[in-house]
């Protein structure tokens, strides 16, 4: 009994801790964030980044068997009751330790000079993306009506994307990332998830169902998840801007894709017209490659994916992300203030050649 009192009051004064970090962001971020998270991790990526398979995964799925072991000589409805509240109490815990506390730091929007945005520096950072999106389409396929093919190219698609966030400006760690394919990836795709991060092994996992297309930024995104980054629409951009200055062509392409996408999705919300001729600038070739990934997605449809966002929003809405899951406008802006003093430049986002 004074076991289970112990045990109980540590519950508590570990919740009453975590409650109490979750309202103070400026502390989150300097004590949790960039140092007791920045070293934890390293500890729990030497352990977990050495092995090939996802370790997260095998844990999910053997979790029913846990949960039997765990109950197997459980008698009393009261001690099932005691072991079912330890037990969510551990993993709540174990969760917010880990990695969940970066919920609570400081996001990109607080430190943005970018409050809102007008429809003409939306139009005008539009423009620079379709301009640079052609440009750079015609020099890998020579011809502005032929899609990119992903196939025509023999490098590692994982590796030169992990390269490419390593070596840009979000890069905040010790070790070198890396990106496991998830156990679950045709689970994922009916759910709608090009992937995820394990919060308690601290994995990046990618769907391998994902377009190749989407494949580089997904990637970034989920490394930027493991370097601390926890909403989704800063790991939205990094994924952007880190794959934009890739010395790798197509992984440069599919930044340039991805935040094309995320503009225009942005201009059809404000004028349909105006999307319609924005639309009419961009390559042929290039509106192929889009509509190839949309068709390949649309093959995992279901009337329950609308269910599994729903809930996802909602866990993220209850970790501090007010945004959910819908903040494509957070992104926008973003990437206005990032390149809007390009725009006038003579050669605005040229891509490094590799």
């Amino acid at each position: 009994m004074l076991f289970l009192k112990k045990r109980y009051f540590l519950f508590l004064a570990s919740l009453i801790l975590i409650y109490s970090l979750k309202n103070s962001p400026n502390i989150v971020e300097e004590y949790y964030s960039l140092f007791f998270y920045k070293h934890f991790s390293q500890l729990i990526f030497f352990i977990f980044n050495r092995i090939n398979f996802s370790i997260g995964d095998l844990f999910y799925l053997s979790l029913p068997l846990i949960f039997y072991l765990y109950f197997k000589n459980t008698p009393t409805r009261r001690e099932k009751t005691s072991k079912v509240l330890t037990f969510l109490f551990s993993l709540y815990i174990i969760f917010n330790v880990n990695w969940g506390l970066n919920y609570y730091r400081i996001g990109f929007s607080e430190n943005s000079l970018l409050k809102t945005k007008n429809i003409d520096q939306l139009l005008s950072t539009t423009n620079l993306f379709i301009k640079n999106i052609n440009n750079l389409h015609n020099k890998i396929t020579l011809n502005d009506s032929v899609p990119v093919d992903f196939k025509n190219y023999n490098f590692n698609l994982y590796e030169e994307s992990v390269k490419s966030i390593v070596n840009s400006e979000f890069y905040n760690l010790n070790h070198v990332p890396r990106v496991k394919n998830s156990l679950f990836s045709t689970p994922l795709s009916y759910m709608g998830f090009g992937g995820y991060i394990n919060p308690f092994t601290l994995e990046a996992q990618i769907n391998i169902n994902t377009p190749k297309l989407n494949q580089p930024t997904t990637i970034c995104h989920e490394i930027a998840h493991q370097f601390g980054y926890s909403s989704e629409y800063e790991a939205n951009f990094i994924g952007i801007v880190s794959t934009i200055n890739s010395k790798n062509k197509i992984i440069q392409y599919s930044g340039l894709s991805s935040g094309l996408r995320y503009l225009m999705n942005d201009v059809f919300i404000h004028d349909k017209k105006i999307h319609s001729d924005l639309v009419k600038k961009i390559n042929k070739g290039v509106i192929i490659n889009f509509n190839k990934a949309n068709e390949q997605l649309r093959k995992y449809n279901n009337p329950f994916e609308i269910y599994f966002k729903k809930s996802y929003d909602s866990f993220l809405k209850i970790n501090n992300q007010t945004e959910g899951i819908k903040s494509y406008s957070l992104v926008v802006s973003l990437l206005i203030e990032k390149y809007s003093s390009q725009l006038y430049m003579e050669n605005p986002m040229t891509p490094n050649e590799p």
